[in-house]
């Protein structure tokens, strides 16, 4: 069978992006200054709650002529930010908080070329140190390949006080790899797509780490803490070794993303692809339970009703998500009706 070519362009290009460097401890927020000394025009994504963290531990970094408070994360927002950091003619952006700022952070980046510093205050993604951005407002999941952040400032003393909804959906994130991985092989072997052997190897020990430790992530311990950090981010440079979010996305990620159309906006990423991997593990013949078990352990929720999703939309979500992008996985071999979905998703218990 032929290959798909958007999938491939790893294989031709073999370009590996990773960040310059990882500053990853208690206090890091407080270096910030003097990590940012050698730009003098810097522009901050934050939020109402992010601003105040940065205020609490770097005060008079921010204002409100240097800074762009994003209230969602869409295409439009990122193109506002765009025209606000290039009025301000910004030499640097740097984004504080949880996916939405850090993706709007890597986009405006790209958009102007200038470099970007990303500052997670929340465990709740794999987008930390990843090249990629993801943003809603289109009628498909926007998805780009921007180049990961020059620099990553991870205090793990703030991430520690994150609420335990946020180690959830982080953990979610990791636990999807165990799909999205095996989506990739399904896809190397139906259609010869390129399968990168490190790059998966990578994505799978992530997932490996997170289950051992997932009860002290629960617990967020210092040592739950920093094997959560180091899972999502290594997760951020396998999209930087392999120029794609292939090894991290997979047919788990196209339900969230189909979930995410049907409601309207973007929902908790990483418990929706907690709870679609345990769909898209049954699809492809694994063990389901025991993915479902990883999530109960650390009181991820394992149905829709938990996560406020009405039953008919999860099934809705399950028959779209093959049509949302161009992208080879279990999908492709079954043939998802509303009948198969709703049977699907009561065998799983999702539903």
């Amino acid at each position: 069978m032929t290959s798909l070519p958007e999938e491939n362009d790893a294989r031709r290009r073999r370009i590996i992006d990773l960040p310059h460097r990882v500053v990853m401890s208690p206090g890091a927020l407080s270096e910030l200054p003097s990590l940012l000394d050698q730009y003098s025009r810097i522009f901050f994504i934050v939020g109402r709650r992010t601003r105040e963290i940065l205020d609490a531990h770097a005060p008079g970094l921010v204002s409100g002529d240097n800074s762009f408070v994003a209230d969602s994360a869409t295409l439009s927002v990122a193109e506002q930010a765009v025209s606000a950091a290039k009025r301000l003619g910004a030499d640097c952006v740097v984004g504080v908080g949880g996916g939405k700022n850090i993706d709007i952070a890597k986009f405006v980046g790209a958009r102007l070329g200038i470099p970007v510093v990303s500052v997670p205050t929340v465990p709740s993604h794999d987008g930390i140190a990843s090249p990629m951005v993801s943003l809603g407002g289109t009628s498909h999941p926007y998805s780009e390949y921007v180049g990961p952040p020059e620099l990553v400032v991870v205090d793990t003393q703030v991430l520690s006080e994150a609420p335990l909804r946020f180690f959830q959906s982080g953990f979610g994130d990791v636990i999807g790899k165990y799909t999205s991985v095996y989506d990739w092989w399904l896809a190397h072997i139906d259609t010869g797509e390129y399968f990168g052997h490190y790059s998966a190897a990578l994505a799978r020990m992530t997932f490996r780490h997170v289950v051992r430790f997932r009860r002290a992530i629960a617990s967020r311990t210092e040592e739950g803490v920093n094997v959560l950090l180091e899972a999502l981010v290594t997760n951020g440079l396998v999209m930087g070794i392999q120029h794609s979010s292939r090894p991290a996305s997979g047919s788990e990620h196209l339900i969230s993303h189909a979930l995410d159309y049907l409601r309207g906006s973007k929902g908790p990423h990483g418990l929706q692809v907690g709870l679609g991997t345990i769909v898209a593990a049954y699809l492809q013949g694994r063990d389901w339970e025991r993915i479902r078990r990883y999530l109960e352990d650390v009181g991820a929720p394992t149905t829709a009703e938990a996560l406020g999703i009405p039953e008919d939309m999860m099934v809705m979500a399950l028959v779209i998500a093959p049509t949302l992008r161009k992208r080879y996985t279990i999908f492709n071999r079954v043939k998802m009706t509303e009948d198969l979905a709703r049977s699907v998703l009561k065998t799983v218990e999702v539903i």
